[in-house]
């Protein structure tokens, strides 16, 4: 039987040529681009650090286009004075007068130098040229606002500054305002009219310029036709004229006292009305008709005067001590402000009255007094009335 040899086979050394060439690991090396038809590829990784962007979560933001604003967005800053050198006046109401001035630094300067004092003024006039108000105005002042006390009447202005020789330099003069009357039109008729809302001026127009009279306002006109009864393609309001009575006591509210005062503006004309009226409520002054009751009128027997005459009085005592101490009016407690000081209103009717004030220092140790004592008696000739006063208390201490 035949025997199978094995025969090992004999080991070769087989050499494997390496694939690529040795690299430069140098910075320009590793960014240079490859050559043309070089179809190697290295091996190495390009080196990345991410220490600077591994707390990093949000992309980098996404830059946006800036647009400029138009020319028209910004058109700089408004200068103090445009230098016209020109005075405005206008009427504010019966008793004060508005005056505006368009007067530079420098040339405010220029008229203050100029002058024998230094001084620059704002005046105002009566129509005659007689001077009813005068004052110093500084360079940062543009406007002032003036009391003439003077209803109906003409006014004008100038700003100037005094020269060596005493003369007034005008440098600016206004146009002439005239202050509104402080007191009842003597035209009494109202003149009523229905405008409806959902008719445009000129569809109004239309449906009436064939009846028009001559230079007459829509206004006018459309008053004019509706009391005449002229159909109109809309509901006309029917006002009800206040009879005689009626109008009367509007008169005596509206014309009273508080109409005449100095420096009141319309707030305050409504807030006393609403007072006035609520002291004619609490009085019982309405009738039960719901009328005010008969009230002489403020203007006699000839409304167009207009004389009248009201006064009155009342008493503040007001002082000060230690915020923490005890003081006593007439020996009542009385609370003081957190810096010690204090005040009372009183009305003052006729009548005498002592009225004793004591303080007591925060330890007791001490104690300051002081005895106030007035007297009224007051003598009245023709329609002479009480002014308004507010609910205050009398006066402690009257002596019988």
């Amino acid at each position: 039987m035949a025997s199978k040899i094995k025969i090992p086979a004999k080991k070769t050394t087989l050499k494997r040529k390496p694939l690529t060439k040795a690299v430069d690991a140098s910075p320009s090396a590793l960014h240079a681009s490859p050559a043309k038809n070089d179809p190697r590829l290295s091996t190495e990784p390009m080196p990345l650090d991410l220490q600077d962007r591994k707390f990093i979560l949000t992309p980098p933001p996404v830059e946006t286009k800036h647009h400029e604003p138009p020319a028209y967005e910004y058109l700089g800053e408004l200068p103090d004075s445009y230098g016209t050198k020109k005075l405005y006046l206008v009427s504010r109401d019966p008793q004060w007068v508005f005056a505006y001035w368009d007067l530079s630094w420098q040339q405010y300067q220029e008229a203050a130098h100029a002058a024998h004092d230094g001084k620059v003024f704002l005046q105002v006039y009566w129509e005659n040229g007689q001077r009813a108000q005068q004052i110093q105005i500084n360079e940062s002042s543009r406007n002032w606002y003036l009391h003439v006390g003077q209803p109906d009447t003409t006014f004008y202005a100038e700003l100037g500054y005094y020269r060596h020789d005493g003369g007034f330099e005008v440098i600016s003069r206004s146009g002439k305002t005239t202050t509104p009357r402080d007191n009842l039109s003597w035209k009494t008729d109202a003149r009523f009219v229905t405008i409806p809302f959902h008719y445009s001026f000129a569809q109004l127009f239309e449906m009436i310029k064939d009846h028009m009279l001559p230079e007459e306002e829509l206004a006018d006109a459309l008053s004019r036709l509706q009391d005449e009864g002229y159909p109109f393609p809309f509901a006309i309001g029917q006002g009800a004229p206040l009879d005689k009575e009626q109008h009367n006591e509007l008169v005596n509210i509206l014309a009273g006292d508080f109409t005449r005062r100095r420096w009141v503006g319309s707030l305050e004309i409504t807030e006393t009305l609403r007072r006035r009226l609520q002291e004619m409520v609490s009085s019982g002054q309405w009738t039960s008709s719901g009328g005010v009751s008969s009230l002489s009128s403020p203007f006699g027997g000839s409304r167009e005067r207009g004389f009248h005459m009201h006064v009155n009085a009342e008493l503040i005592i007001y002082g000060g001590t230690d915020p923490n101490a005890k003081v006593r009016i007439d020996g009542q407690d009385i609370t003081l402000r957190p810096d010690g000081t204090f005040s009372y209103h009183f009305t003052f009717p006729d009548g005498k009255f002592h009225i004793p004030i004591e303080a007591v220092a925060p330890d007791g140790e001490e104690k300051r007094s002081a005895m106030l004592s007035f007297l009224r008696m007051s003598a009245y000739d023709g329609d002479v009335r009480k002014t308004g006063q507010p609910p205050l208390p009398e006066p402690l201490g009257r002596i019988d």
